[in-house]
């Protein structure tokens, strides 16, 4: 960015006259102009031409370091050379087979081999198709019809599990039926006497699903100890454990939070790194509850026991290439530790610099992922803030979009794209990308100072 008295809203116009063309057409065609939720952005979103490793390039021509990730499905970067060749290869073979092949197996088999509850799979085409089947599982295998989720946890967007993802959580969904609401269950984050409880006085509980690092990816954190304690009570009263893994799968460790905390839950939902950036999902589990998705020639079994299950990309080959070249870099289990390690760097990087800026701001997280929090109360420094001993209800609040909003438009005209929350590592993160990312950090904060749109603390 070159210096200048302008301000950062001004900049970022000047810098991206394409894109707000480009959006100018979007919004007449749908609906806000964007095609995901989180895409939305004011006074327009940027239009990413290409990508390539960590970095992306806009239809202006501007690049960025992009902590965006693919929203969290690319561990290994943009277009991995492996990724792209086997891809490439398949599309020439053909994108829809309408039939079983070869590389369906071979992708299940990886997700046997790594995701240690694994027994048995059936892949899907989302995340949020995964989660859905796999209530739908607990509930047949069970008998029972409700489900208990924790405030903050975003588990898809139908009807049964897009309850209480945002604060203040006990609000009502529109859209959906009261009776669905009545069967979901919404507990406070971490809270063992609220679990215990719930458990002890309704025996129509058929599954507890849970994000396993928290919600959004550690929003609001949760460690093995809170897993351990929902594996012993599950079994106690006979209810499925759910682990989804869709953001941590494959991110977390090889084989995922669960191998991480060596907590086995009964039922996975998979999808993002899983499809290495394709569409895909799945779910993985105990023979005993998977076989309910089997077609056999059993009337009774059919009509009372058997899961239907179609869909139309269910396994696609051009996703399985995908996740096939992914897995079998991401099995070493160095992808990983490397995006986990930058994960650290940046964080510490970013919170001496909230403090040496004197701002009441401080950069959270564990593993590859990071979030921003803009007051984060009395702590007395951003390296010191503990999330597990601060309010939940505050820890994914969005009570400043204006700052958020400001922050993101500063990075992005210094060459950087995180999105407004926090964003992921990549392994091809660079220790020059970091240092870079910092560099841009701290020149975005004495923007925003310059206009005033933050002061000091102290």
């Amino acid at each position: 960015m070159k210096d200048t008295n302008r301000g950062i809203l001004e900049i970022y116009e000047s810098l991206s006259p394409e894109s707000r063309s480009l959006y100018a057409e979007a919004i007449t065609l749908f609906p806000g102009g964007v095609t995901h939720d989180y895409r939305y952005f004011q006074p327009y979103p940027i239009y990413v031409a290409r990508a390539k490793g960590s970095k992306k390039w806009d239809v202006d021509g501007n690049e960025y370091i992009d902590y965006w990730s693919g929203h969290g499905a690319l561990l290994l970067g943009h277009a991995p050379d492996e990724v792209v060749k086997a891809v490439c290869e398949q599309v020439a073979l053909g994108s829809h087979p309408g039939g079983c092949h070869r590389k369906e197996v071979e992708w299940a088999r990886l997700v046997t081999e790594m995701v240690p509850s694994a027994k048995k799979v059936r892949f899907t085409s989302s995340g949020t198709e995964a989660t859905l089947m796999c209530i739908r599982l607990a509930r047949i295998f069970t008998g029972k019809s409700k489900v208990i989720k924790f405030a903050g946890h975003f588990h898809g967007w139908h009807d049964q599990l897009c309850l209480g993802v945002n604060p203040p959580y006990e609000e009502p969904s529109p859209g959906i039926p009261d009776g669905i609401e009545k069967t979901t269950i919404v507990l406070p984050p971490n809270d063992r006497n609220a679990v215990e409880k719930t458990l002890g006085s309704d025996d129509d509980i058929a599954c507890v699903i849970i994000e396993p690092t928290g919600a959004s990816f550690g929003s609001i954190p949760t460690g093995g100890d809170f897993l351990r304690y929902l594996r012993e009570v599950t079994d106690r009263y006979g209810v499925l454990l759910i682990f989804d893994e869709i953001v941590t799968g494959f991110r977390v460790s090889p084989g995922g939070a669960q191998e991480y905390y060596g907590v086995l839950p009964d039922l996975t939902a998979l999808a993002k790194v899983l499809a290495g950036g394709f569409p895909g999902g799945a779910v993985a589990g105990r023979d005993d509850i998977m076989e309910l998705l089997e077609i056999r020639d059993d009337r009774e079994w059919m009509l009372k026991k058997k899961m239907p299950h179609l869909g139309t990309y269910n396994a696609n080959p051009v996703s399985a290439s995908a996740g096939i070249a992914t897995l079998k870099i991401v099995r070493s289990g160095e992808p990983c530790r490397v995006a986990n390690n930058r994960g650290a760097m940046l964080r510490s990087g970013m919170n001496e610099i909230i403090d040496r800026h004197g701002l009441n701001w401080c950069v959270y997280g564990e593993f590859s992922g990071f979030r921003f929090l803009f007051d984060r109360g009395s702590c007395s420094s951003a390296s010191d803030f503990d999330p597990y001993r601060f309010d939940y209800l505050k820890l994914k609040a969005k009570n400043n979009r204006e700052l958020s909003r400001s922050l993101r438009r500063g990075m992005l005209i210094n060459g950087v794209d995180i999105p407004e929350a926090g964003g992921w590592l990549m392994a091809v993160h660079s220790e020059e990308d970091i240092e870079r990312t910092l560099e841009a950090f701290d020149k975005t904060i004495a923007l925003m100072k310059r206009e005033d749109l933050v002061r000091r603390s102290n």
